[in-house]
Protein backbone atom coordinates (compact mmCIF):
# COMPACT_ATOMS: atom_id res chain seq x y z
CA UNK A 1 0.00 0.00 0.00
CA UNK A 2 1.75 3.32 -1.14
CA UNK A 3 0.38 6.88 0.31
CA UNK A 4 1.69 10.32 -0.63
CA UNK A 5 2.47 12.75 1.23
CA UNK A 6 3.35 16.63 1.20
CA UNK A 7 5.59 19.03 3.15
CA UNK A 8 4.45 21.15 5.25
CA UNK A 9 6.59 24.41 6.06
CA UNK A 10 6.51 23.38 9.59
CA UNK A 11 8.31 19.84 8.64
CA UNK A 12 4.59 18.18 9.24
CA UNK A 13 4.06 15.71 6.04
CA UNK A 14 0.43 15.05 5.27
CA UNK A 15 -2.37 13.51 2.76
CA UNK A 16 -4.98 16.09 2.59
CA UNK A 17 -6.12 19.73 1.27
CA UNK A 18 -5.07 21.35 5.32
CA UNK A 19 -2.04 19.78 7.75
CA UNK A 20 -4.18 18.49 10.69
CA UNK A 21 -1.22 19.93 12.75
CA UNK A 22 -1.42 24.16 11.84
CA UNK A 23 -4.13 24.33 8.98
CA UNK A 24 -1.44 25.03 6.53
CA UNK A 25 -1.78 24.54 2.90
CA UNK A 26 -0.55 25.26 -0.23
CA UNK A 27 -0.95 26.06 -3.94
CA UNK A 28 -0.48 22.47 -5.97
CA UNK A 29 -1.72 20.72 -2.90
CA UNK A 30 -5.52 20.42 -4.97
CA UNK A 31 -3.30 19.21 -8.20
CA UNK A 32 -1.62 16.53 -6.03
CA UNK A 33 -5.07 15.22 -4.26
CA UNK A 34 -6.69 14.60 -7.67
CA UNK A 35 -3.53 13.06 -9.08
CA UNK A 36 -3.93 10.34 -6.32
CA UNK A 37 -7.47 9.81 -6.38
CA UNK A 38 -7.53 9.47 -10.02
CA UNK A 39 -4.93 6.87 -10.02
CA UNK A 40 -6.50 5.30 -7.72
CA UNK A 41 -9.35 5.27 -9.38
CA UNK A 42 -7.40 3.26 -12.20
CA UNK A 43 -6.17 1.45 -10.09
CA UNK A 44 -2.32 2.57 -11.14
CA UNK A 45 0.66 2.71 -8.88
CA UNK A 46 1.30 5.71 -6.97
CA UNK A 47 4.59 7.21 -7.49
CA UNK A 48 6.36 10.33 -7.80
CA UNK A 49 6.35 9.71 -12.00
CA UNK A 50 3.01 8.74 -11.79
CA UNK A 51 1.81 11.96 -10.24
CA UNK A 52 4.36 14.27 -12.62
CA UNK A 53 2.47 12.10 -15.63
CA UNK A 54 -0.83 13.06 -14.03
CA UNK A 55 -0.16 16.60 -14.18
CA UNK A 56 0.84 17.75 -10.58
CA UNK A 57 3.46 20.84 -11.14
CA UNK A 58 7.71 20.52 -10.63
CA UNK A 59 6.58 22.34 -7.11
CA UNK A 60 3.96 20.62 -5.82
CA UNK A 61 6.13 17.11 -6.44
CA UNK A 62 8.94 18.85 -5.06
CA UNK A 63 7.28 18.75 -1.26
CA UNK A 64 6.11 15.01 -1.98
CA UNK A 65 7.14 11.82 -0.95
CA UNK A 66 5.41 8.33 -1.57
CA UNK A 67 5.82 5.68 1.28
CA UNK A 68 5.12 1.84 0.69
CA UNK A 69 3.45 0.84 3.81
CA UNK A 70 2.88 -3.25 4.95
CA UNK A 71 -0.54 -3.13 5.18
CA UNK A 72 -3.22 -0.61 5.57
CA UNK A 73 -2.87 -0.51 9.66
CA UNK A 74 0.32 0.62 9.19
CA UNK A 75 -0.41 3.95 7.21
CA UNK A 76 -0.91 6.97 9.03
CA UNK A 77 -3.05 10.36 8.08
CA UNK A 78 0.47 12.99 8.97
CA UNK A 79 3.71 12.76 10.23
CA UNK A 80 5.46 16.10 12.91
CA UNK A 81 9.13 15.50 12.21
CA UNK A 82 10.95 17.27 15.55
CA UNK A 83 14.44 15.73 13.92
CA UNK A 84 15.98 14.46 10.96
CA UNK A 85 20.00 12.51 10.02
CA UNK A 86 21.08 14.40 6.82
CA UNK A 87 24.68 13.25 5.93
CA UNK A 88 24.81 11.84 9.19
CA UNK A 89 24.67 14.66 11.32
CA UNK A 90 21.04 15.45 13.67
CA UNK A 91 19.71 18.63 12.94
CA UNK A 92 16.41 19.71 14.73
CA UNK A 93 13.50 20.75 12.18
CA UNK A 94 13.55 24.26 14.07
CA UNK A 95 17.27 24.82 15.10
CA UNK A 96 18.58 27.74 12.57
CA UNK A 97 22.05 26.20 12.73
Amino acid sequence: MRKAYWRCNSAHYYSSLHCPFDGWTFDGCKELIVAVESLAGRKEALSIEALALEGASANAISRTIVVEFGSDLAAFDAVSAEEYLVDGKHKKVHDPH
